[in-house]
């Protein structure tokens, strides 16, 4: 096997391996898509949570100071 045949061969293995750990990162990139969606929609559920138990809580304070 002369000299640029065996360049050519470790090119493509390097070219193989730079698919195989882009396939893993596109993966990666999609989990943590998911997982920050996640996030950001427990947020929302926890603030919304929040203030409606702030206004139940201030309602019944209200009333108590009224009577």
């Amino acid at each position: 096997m002369s000299e640029w045949e065996a360049q050519v061969k470790n090119l493509q293995n390097t070219l193989n391996e730079i698919k195989v750990e882009i396939k893993e990162n596109r993966e990666e990139i999609v989990e943590l898509k998911q997982d920050l969606a996640t996030g950001k929609g427990a947020i929302k559920t926890v603030l919304w949570l929040g203030g409606f138990v702030t206004l139940v809580w201030t309602t019944i304070k209200v009333i108590t100071i009224l009577k």
